[in-house]
């Protein structure tokens, strides 16, 4: 496999799956913005954390992981360009990508057929915002639309509700699993620990044990409490600085 990093345009990003969680492209963009106020320290970080993708027969950048940055970086990027900075001092508009394979050789490949490639390795998601199939990916990833269940379940990953494990769109597997027990209500910045919290436990039950990164059947009191879980969020979203959006909850 080509693992070289490419340092380049992020508007040569383009996406392979339809939804992202906002909630979580908004932790992002809190921490990147952090992470630039310090001079070179933001592009460190971006050649240290390169975005994987396929880059296709036109050239682009498939992404076939971390939408969420990628969207961080596209809103911050914009929002920079429209303020008062000057354009070419933009610290948003370049990123770091690891080439996981390369078809940019491959004119004879129909873009109908590269999706097709990237769905049959399992390097594309074409899900809804609610989970629902759908027939065409969005050109650019500032058409990508909410899955407030998949900022659920990759929050709630962190707050030991499963393990990270190498199985594609492993959040959007458990973003399903949630998606009809954890009330819609909840999933705003005023509600989000409870939810959470409710999502670490059906994650410890035994309707879960098919999902990737299952821990197994555990009682209420071997997870993490909601006061746990608050804390942990109100020290994120007041922080000033670069922290993860939500450390992991070790008991």
């Amino acid at each position: 496999m080509n693992t070289s990093v490419h340092w380049t345009s992020t508007d040569a990003m383009r996406p392979t799956q339809c939804a992202v969680g906002f909630l979580e492209v908004d932790l992002k963009m809190q921490e990147l913005r952090a992470r630039a106020r310090k001079p070179g320290n933001l592009e460190k970080y971006l050649k240290g954390h390169p975005i994987p993708a396929v880059r296709g027969p036109d050239c682009r950048m498939y992404l076939t992981d971390h939408h969420h940055m990628g969207l961080a970086l596209v809103q911050l990027a914009d929002a920079w360009d429209a303020s008062d900075s000057p354009a070419a001092g933009n610290p948003f508009r370049a990123c770091g990508f690891q080439i996981i394979k390369d078809l940019s050789d491959h004119q004879n490949l129909s873009m109908k057929q590269f999706f097709a490639k990237l769905e049959e390795h399992h390097l594309s998601h074409p899900f809804d915002g609610r989970g629902q199939r759908v027939n065409t990916l969005p050109k650019y990833l500032s058409d990508l639309v909410d899955d407030p269940y998949r900022s659920l379940a990759g929050l709630a990953r962190k707050a030991g509700a499963y393990d990270k494990v190498d199985v594609p769109f492993t959040e959007f597997l458990w973003a399903d699993y949630l998606r009809d027990k954890v009330p819609a209500r909840l999933l705003c910045k005023e509600h989000l620990a409870a939810a959470i919290q409710q999502a670490v436990v059906l994650a410890h039950q035994a309707g879960a044990s098919g999902l990737p990164g299952f821990h197994g059947v555990k009682p209420v009191v071997e997870l993490a409490s909601l006061a746990e879980i608050q804390e942990r969020l109100s020290t994120r979203f007041g922080a000033d600085n670069a922290a993860p959006d939500l450390p992991p909850i070790v008991r």
